[in-house]
């Protein structure tokens, strides 16, 4: 297949951090069309670094000189509707960094024009493509979830309703990919500044728990989950414990190496791209796909509402 001509839209901390010295890892898969980057100096930047074709202070500009077939939007979420918008409306498969955008409603338009466009358009649900959580939903298969327990918690003592809904995003996509469909949210509660929690009924018969907390000595993200005869104890990023019927399944480590450590690898940002990729030259709808996290959205504003907390 022939390489994908890729636009990079954002030169931030995500992207020169993350996303683009990735890059290199895709050569023979893309051509690096251009670059959109408003501040000059980050864009000059950029442009010494990495051999983009083209640069632009602008989405428009990029469009009226050169339309790429792909980009990945890594602005800050506030710019992303803007952002993305226009390229949707100009036939561009879109991958943007997570949130996609905080209003729901607009959340939904966006994934409608990609919808009527045949487009593809995947919002960076990195969790989905880490090695501990594909092990976990290989290991679970088709197994129904009775009981699952997501934690984020940090030391960040924010709960404004796009905070919670950003980080959010790193544990309630994971839980609908593990468990299947929550049919009610059940109760929730709001510690203002320290703590959001909540119950679910899942579409299995049985029950999910949600906690964030923000208040917290130290970094946690885990999943704990009993299906039948099968349990999974799960901690971001590499431990992962499995059991079928009281015994242990595998190796409990996926593997960090101190001195070869790739956190944009081990976290899944590497293959999510890699993914992208892919669906663009399939046409296949990506796993991390918008429409999909319109039903995080959704249930986030559920939680919102019966916590007391201004839905998005």
């Amino acid at each position: 297949m022939e390489p994908v001509n890729l636009a990079i839209v954002g030169y931030g901390s995500m992207s020169s951090r993350t996303y683009c010295p990735l890059l290199h890892t895709f050569a023979g898969r893309i051509r690096l069309a251009a670059l959109v980057e408003p501040d000059e100096a980050r864009r000059a930047e950029a442009c010494r670094t990495y051999a983009f074709g083209a640069s632009y202070p602008s989405v428009t500009e990029l469009l009226d000189n050169a339309p790429p077939q792909a980009a990945l939007v890594l602005a800050p979420a506030a710019h992303h509707a803007d952002l993305i918008r226009p390229l949707l409306k100009a036939g561009v498969d879109v991958y943007t960094e997570k949130p996609d955008t905080y209003p729901l409603a607009v959340a939904r338009e966006l994934v409608d024009l990609a919808r009527e466009r045949g487009l593809v358009y995947q919002v960076g649900q990195n969790r989905l493509f880490m090695t501990a959580l594909t092990r976990a939903k290989d290991f679970l298969a088709d197994t129904p979830v009775d009981f699952i327990h997501a934690e984020k918690s940090k030391t960040v003592r924010r709960t404004d309703p796009e905070y919670l809904f950003d980080d959010g995003i790193h544990v309630m996509s994971p839980l609908l990919w593990l468990a299947g469909e929550v049919d009610e949210v059940l109760s929730a509660v709001h510690i203002p500044q320290r703590m959001l929690s909540a119950h679910f009924r899942l579409a299995t018969g049985g029950a999910a728990n949600l906690v964030m907390h923000g208040d917290d000595g130290f970094w946690v993200e885990r999943f704990l989950v009993h299906a039948q005869g099968r349990s999974v104890n799960l901690s971001i990023p590499d431990s992962i414990e499995c059991y079928s019927n009281g015994e242990a399944v595998g190796n409990s480590h996926v593997g960090r190496m101190n001195v070869l450590f790739n956190q944009a690898s081990l976290m899944g940002f590497q293959a999510a791209v890699s993914h992208f990729l892919d669906c663009v030259q399939t046409r296949n709808e990506p796993l991390g796909s918008a429409a999909i996290l319109l039903r995080v959205h959704e249930l986030m504003n559920q939680v919102f509402t019966l916590a007391g907390i201004p839905t998005l």
